[in-house]
Protein backbone atom coordinates (compact mmCIF):
# COMPACT_ATOMS: atom_id res chain seq x y z
CA UNK A 1 0.00 0.00 0.00
CA UNK A 2 2.89 2.59 0.72
CA UNK A 3 4.40 1.27 -2.37
CA UNK A 4 1.26 2.82 -4.21
CA UNK A 5 0.90 5.74 -2.28
CA UNK A 6 4.11 6.81 -3.00
CA UNK A 7 3.83 6.34 -6.36
CA UNK A 8 0.90 8.61 -6.47
CA UNK A 9 2.72 11.45 -5.07
CA UNK A 10 5.11 11.12 -7.68
CA UNK A 11 3.03 11.40 -10.16
CA UNK A 12 1.10 14.11 -8.86
CA UNK A 13 4.48 16.07 -8.10
CA UNK A 14 5.58 14.83 -12.00
CA UNK A 15 1.60 16.89 -13.66
CA UNK A 16 1.92 19.80 -10.83
CA UNK A 17 5.84 20.07 -12.26
CA UNK A 18 4.69 20.44 -15.81
CA UNK A 19 1.69 22.53 -15.15
CA UNK A 20 3.43 24.97 -13.03
CA UNK A 21 6.18 25.50 -15.95
CA UNK A 22 3.00 26.64 -18.41
CA UNK A 23 0.15 27.96 -15.85
CA UNK A 24 2.33 30.31 -13.58
CA UNK A 25 0.91 32.86 -11.55
CA UNK A 26 2.52 36.37 -12.31
CA UNK A 27 5.07 38.45 -10.59
CA UNK A 28 2.83 41.44 -9.10
CA UNK A 29 4.78 44.45 -7.58
CA UNK A 30 3.97 47.88 -6.80
CA UNK A 31 6.45 50.48 -7.11
CA UNK A 32 5.58 54.02 -5.36
CA UNK A 33 7.24 57.35 -5.94
CA UNK A 34 6.94 60.27 -3.35
CA UNK A 35 8.27 63.52 -4.33
CA UNK A 36 8.50 67.18 -2.91
CA UNK A 37 10.63 70.12 -3.97
CA UNK A 38 11.66 73.81 -3.41
CA UNK A 39 12.73 75.86 -5.93
CA UNK A 40 16.13 78.41 -5.17
CA UNK A 41 15.80 79.73 -9.43
CA UNK A 42 15.80 83.77 -9.29
CA UNK A 43 12.46 85.46 -10.46
CA UNK A 44 10.57 82.33 -10.27
CA UNK A 45 7.26 82.53 -8.84
CA UNK A 46 8.00 79.09 -7.12
CA UNK A 47 10.80 80.60 -5.07
CA UNK A 48 11.64 79.52 -1.70
CA UNK A 49 7.91 77.46 -1.18
CA UNK A 50 7.46 73.91 -0.56
CA UNK A 51 6.21 72.06 -3.71
CA UNK A 52 4.06 68.54 -3.38
CA UNK A 53 4.36 66.41 -6.54
CA UNK A 54 1.10 64.26 -7.15
CA UNK A 55 2.30 60.85 -6.13
CA UNK A 56 3.40 58.60 -8.72
CA UNK A 57 2.62 54.83 -9.06
CA UNK A 58 4.45 51.63 -11.16
CA UNK A 59 1.98 48.59 -11.28
CA UNK A 60 4.50 45.86 -12.53
CA UNK A 61 2.76 41.98 -13.77
CA UNK A 62 5.65 39.86 -15.08
CA UNK A 63 6.15 36.03 -15.04
CA UNK A 64 7.22 33.00 -17.65
CA UNK A 65 4.10 32.15 -19.98
CA UNK A 66 6.04 29.34 -20.19
CA UNK A 67 10.09 27.73 -20.17
CA UNK A 68 10.40 29.25 -23.29
CA UNK A 69 8.91 32.76 -22.92
CA UNK A 70 7.96 35.49 -20.39
CA UNK A 71 5.90 38.39 -20.56
CA UNK A 72 5.72 42.07 -18.41
CA UNK A 73 3.16 45.10 -18.13
CA UNK A 74 3.70 48.20 -16.77
CA UNK A 75 1.11 50.07 -15.83
CA UNK A 76 1.86 53.46 -14.35
CA UNK A 77 0.10 56.56 -12.85
CA UNK A 78 1.99 60.10 -13.49
CA UNK A 79 0.58 63.36 -13.35
CA UNK A 80 -3.03 62.68 -12.17
CA UNK A 81 -3.48 59.98 -14.99
CA UNK A 82 -2.45 56.09 -15.61
CA UNK A 83 -1.01 54.93 -18.69
CA UNK A 84 0.55 51.22 -19.96
CA UNK A 85 4.20 51.89 -19.84
CA UNK A 86 5.06 48.69 -21.25
CA UNK A 87 3.56 45.79 -22.52
CA UNK A 88 5.52 43.19 -24.57
CA UNK A 89 6.94 39.05 -24.65
CA UNK A 90 9.57 37.44 -24.73
CA UNK A 91 11.03 34.45 -25.96
CA UNK A 92 13.92 33.68 -23.97
CA UNK A 93 15.67 30.37 -24.92
CA UNK A 94 14.24 27.80 -27.73
CA UNK A 95 15.53 29.48 -30.78
CA UNK A 96 18.78 28.62 -32.78
CA UNK A 97 21.95 30.42 -31.83
CA UNK A 98 20.59 31.42 -28.72
CA UNK A 99 18.87 34.36 -30.46
CA UNK A 100 16.00 36.15 -28.02
CA UNK A 101 13.36 38.15 -29.28
CA UNK A 102 11.26 41.09 -27.89
CA UNK A 103 8.05 42.21 -29.15
CA UNK A 104 5.68 45.31 -27.88
CA UNK A 105 5.95 48.54 -25.87
CA UNK A 106 9.07 48.97 -24.16
CA UNK A 107 12.23 50.94 -23.26
CA UNK A 108 14.42 50.65 -25.94
CA UNK A 109 18.37 49.64 -25.46
CA UNK A 110 20.06 52.94 -26.41
CA UNK A 111 22.62 53.02 -23.99
CA UNK A 112 22.62 50.89 -20.74
CA UNK A 113 20.24 53.70 -18.72
CA UNK A 114 17.62 54.45 -20.56
CA UNK A 115 16.08 50.51 -19.77
CA UNK A 116 16.78 51.19 -16.13
CA UNK A 117 13.22 52.26 -14.46
CA UNK A 118 13.87 55.44 -12.54
CA UNK A 119 13.20 54.11 -9.20
CA UNK A 120 16.42 51.74 -9.79
CA UNK A 121 18.81 54.79 -10.51
CA UNK A 122 21.26 55.99 -8.22
CA UNK A 123 20.19 59.75 -9.00
CA UNK A 124 16.95 61.62 -8.88
CA UNK A 125 16.65 63.53 -12.29
CA UNK A 126 16.69 62.16 -15.93
CA UNK A 127 19.97 62.99 -17.85
CA UNK A 128 19.78 66.27 -19.52
CA UNK A 129 20.32 64.68 -23.18
CA UNK A 130 17.82 62.18 -22.56
CA UNK A 131 14.82 65.01 -21.76
CA UNK A 132 15.95 66.31 -25.26
CA UNK A 133 16.89 63.49 -27.55
CA UNK A 134 14.34 60.78 -25.89
CA UNK A 135 11.85 62.89 -24.52
CA UNK A 136 10.68 63.60 -20.83
CA UNK A 137 9.99 59.54 -20.35
CA UNK A 138 12.89 58.25 -22.36
CA UNK A 139 13.12 56.22 -25.38
CA UNK A 140 9.79 54.54 -24.86
CA UNK A 141 8.92 53.06 -28.43
CA UNK A 142 7.00 50.09 -29.82
CA UNK A 143 8.68 47.61 -32.17
CA UNK A 144 10.75 44.09 -32.06
CA UNK A 145 14.03 43.43 -31.04
CA UNK A 146 16.46 40.81 -32.29
CA UNK A 147 19.22 39.85 -29.53
CA UNK A 148 21.86 37.61 -29.83
CA UNK A 149 24.86 36.03 -28.10
CA UNK A 150 28.13 36.95 -30.03
CA UNK A 151 30.78 33.96 -29.94
CA UNK A 152 33.18 35.68 -28.08
CA UNK A 153 35.57 33.52 -25.52
CA UNK A 154 37.27 36.03 -23.01
CA UNK A 155 34.70 37.86 -22.61
CA UNK A 156 30.54 38.28 -22.69
CA UNK A 157 28.90 40.73 -25.71
CA UNK A 158 25.99 40.35 -27.45
CA UNK A 159 24.02 42.38 -30.84
CA UNK A 160 21.07 44.18 -30.35
CA UNK A 161 19.16 44.73 -33.40
CA UNK A 162 15.25 46.49 -33.44
CA UNK A 163 13.08 48.06 -35.42
CA UNK A 164 10.60 50.29 -34.21
CA UNK A 165 7.19 53.00 -35.30
CA UNK A 166 9.19 55.67 -34.20
CA UNK A 167 6.61 57.69 -32.23
CA UNK A 168 9.05 58.09 -29.12
CA UNK A 169 10.86 60.40 -31.83
CA UNK A 170 8.26 62.37 -33.48
CA UNK A 171 6.44 62.78 -30.16
CA UNK A 172 9.96 64.90 -29.18
CA UNK A 173 9.01 67.55 -32.06
CA UNK A 174 5.31 68.34 -30.84
CA UNK A 175 4.22 71.68 -30.24
CA UNK A 176 1.50 70.83 -27.87
CA UNK A 177 0.00 67.41 -26.48
CA UNK A 178 -2.82 68.04 -28.67
CA UNK A 179 -0.89 67.62 -31.77
CA UNK A 180 1.07 64.46 -31.03
CA UNK A 181 -1.48 62.07 -33.28
CA UNK A 182 -1.16 64.58 -36.04
CA UNK A 183 2.96 64.59 -35.77
CA UNK A 184 2.60 60.79 -35.87
CA UNK A 185 0.16 60.77 -38.94
CA UNK A 186 2.24 63.35 -40.49
CA UNK A 187 5.31 60.71 -39.96
CA UNK A 188 3.32 58.30 -41.38
CA UNK A 189 4.61 54.73 -41.75
CA UNK A 190 7.95 55.13 -40.93
CA UNK A 191 10.19 52.91 -38.64
CA UNK A 192 13.69 53.83 -37.41
CA UNK A 193 16.34 51.12 -36.53
CA UNK A 194 18.27 50.94 -33.27
CA UNK A 195 21.18 48.68 -32.63
CA UNK A 196 23.47 48.29 -29.72
CA UNK A 197 27.11 46.06 -29.48
CA UNK A 198 27.63 45.59 -25.76
CA UNK A 199 30.29 43.56 -23.79
CA UNK A 200 30.64 42.88 -20.27
CA UNK A 201 34.61 42.14 -18.52
CA UNK A 202 35.56 41.01 -15.10
CA UNK A 203 38.78 43.59 -14.45
CA UNK A 204 39.07 42.55 -11.56
CA UNK A 205 38.06 40.45 -8.15
CA UNK A 206 35.96 42.75 -7.17
CA UNK A 207 34.94 44.83 -10.30
CA UNK A 208 33.25 45.26 -13.47
CA UNK A 209 32.87 47.01 -16.70
CA UNK A 210 30.36 47.11 -19.32
CA UNK A 211 30.87 49.21 -22.52
CA UNK A 212 28.65 49.46 -25.57
CA UNK A 213 28.33 51.15 -28.71
CA UNK A 214 24.90 52.28 -29.57
CA UNK A 215 23.04 53.90 -33.10
CA UNK A 216 19.85 54.89 -33.76
CA UNK A 217 18.80 55.75 -37.86
CA UNK A 218 15.09 56.65 -39.29
CA UNK A 219 12.75 59.48 -40.46
CA UNK A 220 11.98 61.82 -37.46
CA UNK A 221 9.22 64.06 -39.13
CA UNK A 222 7.75 65.00 -42.89
CA UNK A 223 7.43 68.71 -43.00
CA UNK A 224 5.90 71.28 -45.83
CA UNK A 225 9.18 73.33 -47.79
CA UNK A 226 8.87 76.25 -49.35
CA UNK A 227 11.56 75.95 -51.63
CA UNK A 228 10.92 79.31 -54.16
CA UNK A 229 8.86 81.79 -51.09
CA UNK A 230 6.35 82.06 -53.60
CA UNK A 231 3.18 81.20 -51.06
CA UNK A 232 1.12 81.16 -53.71
CA UNK A 233 2.60 77.85 -54.85
CA UNK A 234 2.02 74.22 -53.44
CA UNK A 235 4.54 73.33 -50.61
CA UNK A 236 6.87 70.54 -51.40
CA UNK A 237 6.74 67.58 -48.70
CA UNK A 238 10.26 66.92 -47.60
CA UNK A 239 11.41 63.65 -45.33
CA UNK A 240 13.78 65.08 -42.69
CA UNK A 241 16.11 61.96 -41.49
CA UNK A 242 18.19 61.35 -37.60
CA UNK A 243 21.14 59.51 -37.32
CA UNK A 244 21.98 58.84 -33.22
CA UNK A 245 25.66 57.40 -32.49
CA UNK A 246 26.29 56.58 -28.75
CA UNK A 247 28.49 55.60 -26.74
CA UNK A 248 28.10 53.98 -23.06
CA UNK A 249 29.92 52.56 -20.06
CA UNK A 250 29.48 51.50 -16.65
CA UNK A 251 31.97 50.53 -13.46
CA UNK A 252 31.13 49.11 -10.14
CA UNK A 253 33.63 47.83 -7.53
CA UNK A 254 31.94 46.06 -4.92
CA UNK A 255 34.81 44.80 -2.58
CA UNK A 256 31.94 43.33 0.26
CA UNK A 257 28.06 43.38 0.54
CA UNK A 258 28.89 46.79 2.43
CA UNK A 259 30.46 48.57 -0.09
CA UNK A 260 30.03 49.81 -3.93
CA UNK A 261 31.65 52.44 -6.19
CA UNK A 262 29.65 52.38 -9.48
CA UNK A 263 30.64 55.20 -12.07
CA UNK A 264 28.55 55.61 -15.16
CA UNK A 265 28.79 57.57 -18.58
CA UNK A 266 26.61 58.03 -21.44
CA UNK A 267 27.14 60.26 -24.70
CA UNK A 268 25.14 60.79 -27.98
CA UNK A 269 25.82 62.07 -30.94
CA UNK A 270 23.08 63.53 -33.49
CA UNK A 271 23.19 64.19 -36.75
CA UNK A 272 20.25 65.20 -38.37
CA UNK A 273 18.31 67.24 -41.30
CA UNK A 274 16.63 70.38 -40.15
CA UNK A 275 14.36 72.87 -41.41
CA UNK A 276 15.21 76.75 -41.14
CA UNK A 277 14.37 79.91 -42.73
CA UNK A 278 16.15 81.19 -45.95
CA UNK A 279 16.81 84.33 -47.84
CA UNK A 280 13.29 86.14 -48.89
CA UNK A 281 12.22 84.40 -52.35
CA UNK A 282 9.12 85.73 -54.68
CA UNK A 283 6.90 87.12 -51.97
CA UNK A 284 8.01 85.21 -48.63
CA UNK A 285 11.11 83.61 -46.76
CA UNK A 286 12.26 80.38 -48.37
CA UNK A 287 12.79 77.01 -46.27
CA UNK A 288 15.88 75.17 -46.49
CA UNK A 289 16.82 71.70 -45.48
CA UNK A 290 20.41 71.90 -43.63
CA UNK A 291 22.20 69.32 -41.38
CA UNK A 292 23.43 69.78 -38.24
CA UNK A 293 25.36 67.76 -35.78
CA UNK A 294 24.78 67.84 -31.54
CA UNK A 295 26.09 66.41 -28.49
CA UNK A 296 24.88 65.05 -25.04
CA UNK A 297 26.20 63.43 -22.70
CA UNK A 298 26.73 62.63 -19.18
CA UNK A 299 28.59 61.01 -16.13
CA UNK A 300 28.34 60.08 -12.87
CA UNK A 301 30.28 58.78 -9.65
CA UNK A 302 28.03 56.98 -6.73
CA UNK A 303 29.52 55.42 -3.34
CA UNK A 304 27.24 53.37 -1.25
CA UNK A 305 29.28 52.44 2.32
CA UNK A 306 27.59 50.60 5.56
CA UNK A 307 24.88 49.08 2.83
CA UNK A 308 22.35 51.59 2.97
CA UNK A 309 23.71 55.12 2.93
CA UNK A 310 25.39 56.36 -0.82
CA UNK A 311 26.22 59.78 -2.13
CA UNK A 312 26.77 61.02 -5.37
CA UNK A 313 27.32 63.68 -8.55
CA UNK A 314 26.31 64.07 -11.58
CA UNK A 315 27.66 66.30 -14.70
CA UNK A 316 24.96 67.06 -17.60
CA UNK A 317 25.43 68.64 -20.63
CA UNK A 318 23.02 68.78 -24.00
CA UNK A 319 22.53 70.99 -27.17
CA UNK A 320 19.32 72.62 -26.45
CA UNK A 321 17.23 74.11 -23.62
CA UNK A 322 15.73 71.92 -21.72
CA UNK A 323 12.16 72.49 -20.84
CA UNK A 324 11.76 74.24 -24.48
CA UNK A 325 8.56 73.59 -26.31
CA UNK A 326 9.04 71.10 -28.43
CA UNK A 327 9.17 72.36 -32.10
CA UNK A 328 11.37 71.62 -35.85
CA UNK A 329 13.82 74.50 -34.42
CA UNK A 330 14.12 73.06 -30.20
CA UNK A 331 15.34 70.73 -28.34
CA UNK A 332 16.72 67.67 -30.46
CA UNK A 333 16.80 70.30 -33.86
CA UNK A 334 18.92 72.90 -31.81
CA UNK A 335 22.28 73.61 -33.00
CA UNK A 336 23.04 76.92 -31.60
CA UNK A 337 22.25 76.77 -27.13
CA UNK A 338 23.19 74.21 -24.29
CA UNK A 339 22.12 73.08 -20.91
CA UNK A 340 24.81 72.14 -18.41
CA UNK A 341 23.92 70.89 -15.16
CA UNK A 342 25.88 69.62 -12.03
CA UNK A 343 23.72 67.44 -9.09
CA UNK A 344 24.38 65.71 -6.09
CA UNK A 345 22.53 63.53 -3.25
CA UNK A 346 22.37 61.52 -0.93
CA UNK A 347 20.67 58.50 -0.23
CA UNK A 348 19.34 56.11 2.48
CA UNK A 349 18.21 52.66 2.18
CA UNK A 350 17.65 50.84 5.09
CA UNK A 351 16.58 47.55 3.67
CA UNK A 352 17.99 46.91 -0.02
CA UNK A 353 15.20 46.94 -2.54
CA UNK A 354 12.23 48.07 -0.77
CA UNK A 355 12.88 51.49 0.56
CA UNK A 356 14.91 54.34 -0.79
CA UNK A 357 15.14 58.05 0.91
CA UNK A 358 17.01 60.93 -0.82
CA UNK A 359 17.86 64.14 -1.09
CA UNK A 360 18.86 66.30 -4.29
CA UNK A 361 19.98 69.69 -5.45
CA UNK A 362 19.94 70.07 -9.46
CA UNK A 363 21.73 73.60 -10.45
CA UNK A 364 21.37 73.98 -14.38
CA UNK A 365 22.94 76.68 -16.24
CA UNK A 366 21.43 77.93 -19.85
CA UNK A 367 23.96 79.65 -22.81
CA UNK A 368 22.15 81.11 -25.49
CA UNK A 369 24.12 81.79 -29.38
CA UNK A 370 22.49 85.27 -29.26
CA UNK A 371 23.32 86.44 -26.04
CA UNK A 372 20.07 85.85 -24.10
CA UNK A 373 19.62 85.12 -20.46
CA UNK A 374 17.95 82.96 -18.55
CA UNK A 375 18.13 82.97 -14.77
CA UNK A 376 20.60 79.37 -14.05
CA UNK A 377 17.87 76.95 -11.68
CA UNK A 378 18.49 75.63 -8.62
CA UNK A 379 15.99 72.81 -6.72
CA UNK A 380 16.21 70.81 -3.53
CA UNK A 381 14.32 67.35 -3.72
CA UNK A 382 13.17 64.99 -1.05
CA UNK A 383 12.22 61.74 -2.81
CA UNK A 384 10.64 58.86 -0.77
CA UNK A 385 10.19 55.21 -2.93
CA UNK A 386 9.17 52.06 -2.22
CA UNK A 387 8.72 49.01 -3.71
CA UNK A 388 5.60 46.33 -2.62
CA UNK A 389 6.60 42.84 -4.25
CA UNK A 390 9.38 41.10 -6.38
CA UNK A 391 10.11 43.54 -8.68
CA UNK A 392 13.88 44.67 -7.82
CA UNK A 393 16.38 47.48 -8.79
CA UNK A 394 18.20 46.40 -12.32
CA UNK A 395 21.77 44.12 -11.66
CA UNK A 396 24.63 45.18 -12.68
Amino acid sequence: MRKYILSFVAVIALIANVYSQSNVNPDISLIGTFSTYTDLTKNSPDKGKLIFDTPQMELFVDGYLNPYAKATGNISYEGGSFSVEELYAEIVRGLPLDIQIKAGKYLVGFGQLNIVHPHAWAFLDRPLFHQVYFGPDGFNDIGINLSFILPTTSFYSNLDVGIFKGDAIGKNEVTTPDDEQSIIDHRGRSPILVSRLGTFFQVSDYGNLGVGLDASYGLHAKTNFNITGDITKPPVIENLYYTYLGLDFKYKYRPDDYTALTIQGEGILNHRDVSRTGSFGVNSFTDNMQKINTYGAFVYVDYLFDKMYSFGVKYDYTNGIVDDTPSYITLSNDDQNNTQGISGWFGYYPIEHTLAFRLGVQHLFYNYANGARKDPSTIFTMQMIFSLGPHKAHPF
